[in-house]
Parts: C-alpha cells; structure tokens; sequence
C-alpha cells in the first residue's frame, strides 16, 4: 500500500499558493506562552471577540451548513486545509490508498471526544458520513461503494472506481463528523454537537451564534473564552460596528473602504487572495446566449480592467479564465476576453443583432436586445459592479435591466432559469482539488438545475475530460486535463469570467493572530487572542 499523508501525494497537485503555514482546523497541540506568575500574558485581558459577517447563522446542520460551522470551530473534518492549499491531517492523522486505488484507509485521532462527551470512533464517523450520503449532495458524484469501521480508530472508504478527489472532498464542512446526539428521537437534526475548538452556547437562528471555548479540545486550545458571530447583510453598517467597537472583527468589506479603514490607528486591515472569482453565468438555454457568436461578443463588450480599478479600487486581478494566476493548475496560456468594443459588434451582427433604427438598441427580427441582469447585495461590490456592466453593454447596443436580490431569491431564480445573466462570487476552494470544482459547475450533470455554475451547458468532451481527471492521480495527466478544460470552457463561454478576489477584511488593533484562510474554509479562531 502507498502512503498518501499530508495532500502531498494523494493526488499530487496541491502545491504551494499561499505562505505562512500553520495547523489546519484541528491541529496537534501547541502550548501557550506563559509569564513569569504561570498565565499567558493576554489571559489578563478579556479573551471575547465579536465577528460581524454579511452570512447570517440560519442553520447549522453541517449537511447544509458546513461551510459555516467548520468555519467558526464548531466542527473538525477527517482532512484539513493548510495556508499553502495543501491537504493535511485532520481528524484523520494519516490516510493510505491500496495497490487497487480503490480502498481509503483513514487512522482516527485517539481520545478525541465530541462536545457531548462522548468518543469520536470510527462508528461514530462512519455513521455520520453516512447521514451525508442520505441527506446532503456532497458525495453525489463520489462513487463509494461502502464505508466501513475496521476498529475502534480505522475507517476505510471504498469506491467503485479510483476517485482521486476523495480525500479532498473531506475536506468540506459538511464532511464534519457529528455526535448521534445533535439528532432528536425522529431522526431530526436539533443541535451541533462536534469536535471543535468552539462549542455552541446560544444562537438566534438569521442573527448570531454565541460560541464558548472547549476545554477539552483535542488540538490547540483556544485563548479566546467567547466568540459571537453576528450576521450583518450590509458593509456600511460592519464597518460603522468596527469603528464603533461593537464589532472586533468585520469581513467581507468593499475595496473603496481600504482607505478610509487604514487612516484609523484603531483599525487593522488585511486584504489577502483566496480562491474566489466573480463571474456571470449566462442562461444558454434561451436566448440571446443559445448562441456562442452572442456569448463572445459580451465578453468583449466587458471592459475587466476598469472594472478592476474603478469598482475594485486596484486591489482584485481582472480574469482570462476560472483560476488565479498564482494556482498550480492554472493554464497559463489563456488570453480571456480583452476588451474590444468593434469585435463585440461584429460579432453581434453576425449573429442577426443590428441597429436598424439608429435607436441606440441592437435588435433581431424586431426584437430588442434586452436582458436581465441578476446578483446580490451580500458582497457589496457586486451590485456597483452590475452597474458598470450595464453602462459598458449599453455602448454595444445591450439594454441590460438589474434585480439585486437577497442572495437565496437570486439563487432560486437561477435554479428556475429565471434569468439571463447572474453575477455573483464563486468560491473555487472549499474542497482544494479543481476537479471538484470543474465537474459541480460545469459537468453536464450538474447544470440543469440547483448549483452556482453554468447553466444549460452540455459539452461530451468537457464532460470526458472532468471525469479523467478524478480516475488519475498522476500529476502530469490531471494538468494536461485540467488545461484542456480551460481552454474549452473560456472558448464555448457558458460563464464569463471577470476577477479575481482579493478579501478585504479589517480587525481592531488589539486584536492578534488573525490569518485570512486562501480558501476560506476555516477562521482558526483557535490562533487568535486580544491582546493589549
């Protein structure tokens, strides 16, 4: 059997992106610095910190919740996440892969306990993937044939065929191992019960989690003793709390802030690149964008770098294709869309759009060239964003109307076919393998209905190659894939690709050991305290 620990080689392409390595969520322990009188110097200070995000706490059943709970330290997966994107032992402390491919074995951590009290086994983790396989999507498109408890701490996972994005998959918060006990007699999900460094005190379902340190915590303990995370729909009102004191921590904040935030000695500002790009996915399956001449041209008719400088205050990177430029997968080779105005319109009177009646508004058999533009006012940045989009589609000829919605309203328009154009912000990384990314978003599968990716795409050859990048681990081969797929999604267009994110998030002075994850999985809440 071969040895697959550490993400190094189970599917030999995470490499480094990020620096500054520290323990994914649930990491081996580290002891404190302590004074001379026997007490870490920051444990004389107050250890309370109040997070304010633009995601409010609906739910917390990490089946459709995972992002957040894994996120806030209520829930630890089998295989974490460093700061360079590599896989790292989690609550698994190694895995291996046998001579067939087709078996996982994962060695549980020992002593581990939920915050019920009771062990974390591999009863225990087999029982929760199970329910994950029951009620959520996460493993639809994972061929696993069993899960099986070989043992107090071995779990083997077996699949119908080699699967090299499995251990990545793990990854993701709903992957999170539960206790039996946060469901009620009926079966139903009442309460998070991990293995956290955080354990839920109270939560006001839409408003705020109130969560208290666990002192029995497997990994690192926490310095902080209490965490409130608030969720607050607008950047104007975080950064008002955050001046104001009444936040320590505010995320998610628009670019135009940065310098208002920096000029507050109080204030402390971070902006890092994760793996986040925004996009719009065009609706392919009516018109205008059932025609790829259609899809083109707007990509020409976009002026990315404006927007960039304008909207984005110079920090984000204007996109020729789905990937950062600083990811190991990246096809270097793309050249995007370049803003080219004449193109856009040649391309549209090819396609039968013409201005016929000199009344600014291209047309076909009569027929104005008017759309709908939907997105969300969540990500602050994205309705003033859909503004200049329109004025920039509006030199073509292209009257574009906007809807900024409440995020889920926009999704569920999106999964209805509601709409032409969806602008919104795409996470690439919450399971740091593309293929997961590539076959959820753009597998033929997976574009008909609920999702974040294209819409009404079906291409044979995509469809091949996404699939022969999870049967291989060979790194040379998943590039070659990996950059083929590129260069045919950037040229058939289902999604337009815009930026790049770079996260803007600002903390008060005091507080310490904030590190924004590349992939935005975990907050390590664990590593930071209130300093002086």
């Amino acid at each position: 059997m071969s040895r697959l620990t550490s993400g190094k080689n189970v599917l030999l392409l995470l490499l480094l992106v990020m620096c500054l390595l520290i323990s994914g969520c649930g990491g081996n322990k580290v002891p404190q610095e302590k004074s001379a009188e026997g007490e870490s110097p920051q444990e004389k200070i107050p250890q309370e910190l109040v997070i304010g995000s633009p995601w409010t706490p609906k739910e917390l059943d990490p089946v459709s919740a995972g992002w957040l709970v894994l996120r806030i330290g209520l829930v630890d997966t089998l295989v974490a996440i460093d700061y360079d994107i590599n896989l790292v032992p989690g609550l698994a402390k190694s895995w291996e892969i046998s001579s067939d491919e087709l078996e996982w074995t994962f060695k549980l951590e020992e002593g581990v306990k939920f915050h019920d009290g009771t062990p974390l086994n591999a009863e225990a983790v087999k029982w929760s993937l199970e329910r994950v396989m029951e009620k959520g999507t996460l493993f639809k498109d994972v061929p696993i044939k069993s899960i099986e408890a070989r043992g107090d701490y071995t779990l083997t996972i077996v699949t119908e065929e080699l699967f090299a994005p499995l251990a990545a998959i793990l990854a993701k918060g709903e992957a999170a191992p539960v206790s039996k006990n946060s469901l009620d007699a009926n079966g139903e999900f009442k309460e998070i019960i991990g293995t956290g460094p955080f354990m839920l005190s109270s939560w006001i379902p839409d408003q705020e989690a109130v969560l208290v340190r666990n002192d029995d915590y497997w990994g690192k303990i926490p310095t902080l003793d209490k965490v409130v995370y608030k969720g607050i729909p607008e950047a104007a009102t975080r950064i008002m709390m955050l001046e104001n004191k009444e936040l320590d921590v505010a995320q998610i904040l628009p670019a135009d802030a940065v310098e208002q935030l920096e000029a507050n000695p109080e204030i402390k500002v971070y902006t890092k690149p994760i793996l986040r790009s925004r996009v719009i996915v065009l609706n392919m399956l009516r018109e205008p964008f059932n025609d790829l001449r259609v899809r083109k041209a707007v990509n020409h008719a976009i002026d990315r770098e404006s927007i960039v400088k304008h909207i984005m205050a110079g920090v984000d990177v204007a996109a020729s294709g789905p990937f950062p430029p600083t990811t190991p997968w990246v096809n270097k080779n793309l050249q995007g869309y370049p803003y080219d105005l004449e193109k856009a319109k040649t391309l549209l009177a090819e396609a039968g759009w013409k201005d016929s009646d000199n009344s600014g508004i291209i047309k076909k058999d009569g027929k104005p060239f008017t759309v709908d533009l939907i997105t969300y006012s969540t990500r602050a940045e994205l309705p003033p964003m859909a503004e200049v989009i329109q004025d920039q589609l509006k030199k073509a000829g292209i009257q574009v109307n906007i809807q900024v919605l409440e995020t889920g309203a926009a999704q569920s328009l999106r999964e209805e076919g509601k709409f032409d154009m969806y602008l919104l912000a795409r996470n690439l990384g919450f399971a740091p393998d593309p293929s997961y990314y590539l076959m959820s978003d753009f597998h033929s599968k997976n574009t008909g209905g609920k999702g974040w990716g294209a819409y009404g795409f079906n291409n044979k050859h995509v469809d091949e190659l996404i699939e022969l990048t999870q049967r291989t681990t060979n790194l040379q081969e998943r590039k070659k894939y990996f950059a083929k797929l590129q260069e045919i999604i950037v040229d058939e267009t289902p999604v337009m690709f815009l930026n790049h994110y770079v996260n803007v998030t600002a903390v008060r002075s005091n507080v310490q050991g904030y590190n924004e994850h590349p992939t935005e999985s975990c907050f390590h809440l664990e590593n930071i305290y209130i300093g002086e």
